[in-house]
């Protein structure tokens, strides 16, 4: 009998192929440029009225978890190329970890509650935002022409229900968590809602114990991996300016003895007078998280 190991092999690459085409791609700045390009062009005069808004809008700078009507282009008002290339641009902006959670956070909400908005025309050389928002998801590309602006997002994340999606980082949270004794979770209490800066809460990154000071930088990378490469560096820039991870404090309240899904509630923020990435429990099965880098004052 002869062998057939090089067609089941072949059917093997093949399979695995197709299912690799089904995934998301790791985004760049080129391909969420594109893809906001190609999304604006597909819309048309009446959708534009009510996704386009002046570059300085303020509402850019809107920070709103729950499923409620908002300014913008609501996504039922789209066709289904239109919507396709909404998840292009939420995957240009995401890593392949990024993107996955994203997108799955992405359909719990009906498209009636989904927007999208441009702040300022996309084109290459000139300043626009383009940012999808919805309950517990908003993203923002944003282009600032010949020069970077200093400033990233503001991006909220988490879930309702979240079920497995942001684990990998709360395995680590609770990790950290162990590692404190009475005295200093006492000293690392503050603000708790997500979005809430820290203030002059929290202990620095340089002042906590080097396997805890680890485990934070880890935390922290953790919730950057969201991001393609192209967005981190930005936030790694604004980071490092502002005395790198070092200078950073770690603020945590809340029982961490367990994770959210067996009855913890905690919250924990990752910050600087510029820079925020927290965690807020809202209930079990329930997250709110925010990462925004502010201008320099």
């Amino acid at each position: 009998m002869k062998s057939f190991g090089w067609l089941s092999s072949i059917l093997a690459f093949s399979a695995l192929a197709w299912i690799v085409s089904l995934s998301p791609a790791a985004g760049d700045d080129d391909s969420a440029r594109k893809a906001a390009v190609a999304l604006f062009n597909l819309l048309s005069d009446e959708q534009k009225s009510l996704a386009l808004k002046p570059f300085d809008d303020k509402d850019k700078y809107s920070e709103i978890f729950p499923a409620t009507e908002r300014k913008g282009l609501s996504l039922d008002k789209l066709n289904a190329e239109q919507v396709a290339w909404v998840d292009k641009v939420i995957q240009g902006m995401t890593s392949d970890y990024g993107a996955q959670r994203c997108l799955a956070v992405a359909k719990q909400t009906p498209a009636n509650r989904r927007y999208l908005n441009f702040f300022g025309s996309p084109a290459d050389g000139k300043p626009f935002s383009v940012r999808v928002a919805q309950h517990h998801l908003t993203l923002i590309y944003a282009e600032f022409g010949t020069v970077g602006s200093g400033e990233f997002g503001p991006v909220l994340l988490g879930g309702n229900p979240v079920q497995q999606l942001w684990e990998e980082e709360e395995k680590l949270l609770l990790e950290l968590a162990k590692g404190l004794d009475k005295d200093l979770l006492a000293k690392l209490k503050g603000p708790g809602g997500s979005g809430q800066a820290l203030a002059k809460s929290g202990v620095a990154f340089k002042d906590l114990p080097q396997p805890l000071a680890m485990a934070a930088k880890k935390l922290l990378n953790k919730r950057l991996e969201v991001f393609s490469a192209n967005r981190r560096k930005i936030l790694l820039q604004i980071i490092e300016e502002e005395g790198g991870e070092d200078a950073l404090k770690l603020v945590l309240n809340g029982d961490a003895s367990k994770g959210h899904l067996e009855g913890g509630n905690y919250s924990w923020k990752i910050g600087s007078p510029r820079f925020l990435a927290d965690w807020q429990t809202s209930g079990k099965n329930h997250l709110h998280m925010t990462v925004r880098a502010s201008k320099k004052s």
